[in-house]
Parts: C-alpha cells; sequence; structure tokens
C-alpha cells in the first residue's frame, strides 16, 4: 500500500509544460505549408482505413456500429482512468458496452432505427456481440475484426514524416521514426485510439450525411487523389505553396487536364466491386462532380471548385486532423 502511495503521489508531481505545447493553430501552419505532399500522405492513410474496413463485412454502415462500440468503450475507460497497452486490450476475449440503445445508435450514425436494428441483428448472428436486454458484449470475434494492426503502422509512418516537417518548422525538437511513432501508439493504445477514433468517426459521418452513402465519398476521394498525385508530381515547385484555402481546388482541376483514373483502378483501391463502382461514378457524373473521357477515365469536372459545402467540410477536416496531431505531439513533448 505504501509503494501504491509513493506511485500515485509521483504521479500527481508530473506536470504540463505549457511553453514546450505545440498549438493546433501551429499544427495547421504547417500543414497548410505543406499541403499537397502532406493530404497525399493522409489519402493514402484514409484509403487504406477505408479499404480494410469494407473489406470486414462488404458493408460500411455495419463496420461503422462496430467503430462506434469501440469508441464509447475508449471513452468510458478515459472517463474511469483506465488505459491498457495493444497487447492487454486484444488480450480481452470479450468487454461490455456501457448505456447502449438503438435509439442512440441511429442518431448518432445517421441510420435509420431499422436498419440499425438489422445490422445489430446480423453483427449477433455472427458472433460479434452479443445482446442482453439493453447491454450488448463484443466478443473476441469482434474484437479481432477490428484490431487496426495495419493502420496503427500507416498512422505512425504518417506522424514520423510530419514530425520532419514540425522540426523544420521549430515546432518539434526531434523528428520521430515510425518505430518511434507505432510504439508510443501501442503503449499507449486505448487513450491514443480514442482520439483518432473522435476524429476518425464525425470525419466518416459529415461526408456519409453529405453525399448520401460512404461509396460514393469513397470513389470520389480515389479521384480527387489521383489528380492529387498528378499535382504532386507534375508541379515539384508548387507541392509548398499555400493550396489550404480555394486555389486547391482549382489548381487540382487543371494540373491533371487530359489524365484520369478508370472504374477498375478505383476498385482494386477501395475493395469495392466494380459494378458497384460504375454505378457510383454515374451518379457524381450526374451530379456534375466527375465528368469521363473518350479512355474511360475520370477526373474532377470543373463545377467541383464551386461546391462550397464541399470545401467548407475540408477546411473542417483539416482543423480537426491539426488538433488530433496536436494530441499526439504534445504527448511526445511532455
Amino acid at each position: 500500500m505504501y509503494l501504491l502511495i509513493l506511485l500515485l503521489l509521483n504521479e500527481m508531481k508530473k506536470e504540463i509544460i505549457f511553453s514546450t505545447q505545440i498549438r493546433e493553430d501551429e499544427i495547421l501552419l504547417c500543414l497548410n505549408k505543406t499541403y499537397v505532399t502532406t493530404y497525399t500522405d493522409f489519402y493514402e492513410f484514409q484509403r487504406l482505413w477505408f479499404y480494410r474496413s469494407y473489406k470486414a463485412f462488404k458493408d460500411f454502415d455495419k463496420y461503422l456500429i462496430l467503430v462506434y462500440f469501440f469508441q464509447k468503450t475508449f471513452n468510458t475507460y478515459n472517463d474511469y482512468f483506465i488505459k491498457k497497452t495493444y497487447e492487454e486490450f486484444y488480450s480481452l476475449t470479450s468487454f461490455e458496452i456501457e448505456k447502449f440503445n438503438i435509439v442512440n445508435v441511429s442518431k448518432d450514425l445517421f441510420i435509420t432505427k431499422e436498419t440499425a436494428r438489422r445490422k445489430i441483428l446480423e453483427l449477433q448472428k455472427e458472433n460479434i456481440i452479443q445482446k442482453e436486454n439493453k447491454s450488448i458484449k463484443l466478443n473476441q470475434n469482434g474484437i479481432n475484426i477490428q484490431k487496426p494492426e495495419e493502420s496503427v503502422k500507416t498512422l505512425a509512418r504518417f506522424l514520423s514524416t510530419f514530425s520532419r516537417v514540425l522540426v523544420k518548422n521549430k515546432f518539434l525538437k526531434n523528428e520521430l521514426t515510425t518505430e518511434d511513432c507505432e510504439k508510443l501508439i501501442k503503449n499507449n493504445f486505448t487513450q491514443f485510439w480514442k482520439f483518432f477514433l473522435d476524429f476518425q468517426l464525425p470525419y466518416c459521418l459529415q461526408w456519409k450525411q453529405f453525399h448520401g452513402d460512404l461509396e460514393i465519398f469513397i470513389i470520389l476521394g480515389m479521384v480527387i487523389y489521383n489528380q492529387n498525385l498528378y499535382l504532386r508530381k507534375n508541379s515539384p515547385n508548387e507541392v509548398d505553396k499555400n493550396y489550404f484555402k480555394n486555389e486547391y481546388a482549382s489548381k487540382l482541376i487543371h494540373i491533371s487536364d487530359g489524365e484520369g483514373i478508370n472504374a477498375m483502378t478505383i476498385s482494386d483501391l477501395t475493395g469495392i466491386p466494380r459494378p458497384t463502382i460504375l454505378r457510383k461514378l454515374n451518379k457524381l457524373q450526374e451530379r456534375g462532380y466527375i465528368i469521363k473521357n473518350k479512355k474511360s477515365l475520370y477526373r474532377l469536372n470543373e463545377l467541383y471548385q464551386n461546391i462550397k459545402p464541399i470545401d467548407q467540410i475540408r477546411l473542417t477536416t483539416i482543423k480537426n486532423w491539426s488538433g488530433f496531431l496536436a494530441k499526439f505531439y504534445n504527448f511526445v513533448e511532455n
């Protein structure tokens, strides 16, 4: 008991050194300066996350319900000052979700109550969850499906690459290797993955609400990702200019005139079947977001740069991402 008290007192002595804290606006400044290169890395991280998400069930709504349960669990851990490492958390055989009801799932994930009920019933039949009255328990099958081994690695690569930008701008003392970042995430897993899901789930939902479904968002994202790669490749002297605001969409469209991406490549990149890709591409064409050339290659339409809600969501996304990054790097600094 005496040793425990000493350990607690030692923890209480730790102070936050505010003078070394990296502010969100400083992160945003660095993202702004390196927008094209950094956003390419962000697109790649998101592509891989959505690829694995779709692969789990071939159903984004069902996967988001599972992510929602994990987020609730990590929030509860945070409320009760519980922190588990990656190994500790994924050694669990099950865990119970606090305060579950269908109405909240429906409201929070922008799906109907009937859809929420049906998807949860499917998860029960697949032995991923157990539902008892108003509580839900996630079984080991569900825990393993959401085990983010590859996502941790790709996120660690992003954090390592961006640490060099922060050091160059004198906001961070030392560069971080991918191994450093992966170790930090895994040693503080439930805390860091709460921060990540607090960004990722709203990110998915705002785009789902705007487009009507996530498939359309991801497919459009691959068209944008492709043109962003051309922008990065063909304008080496301009990749560090300020594209954070209005000029980004215009530059994205005009840098790749005549270039595009085909439906099969989008299918390969996302894991979504080609017939679904073609159907959603047709919807995007009807909305005026993309055009198709004679080679059946798709690229952004001129009209895309004038869709203000899309640009507003994009700006909100990068600001929220800055907040997530600030939490990570401030943990490193302190």
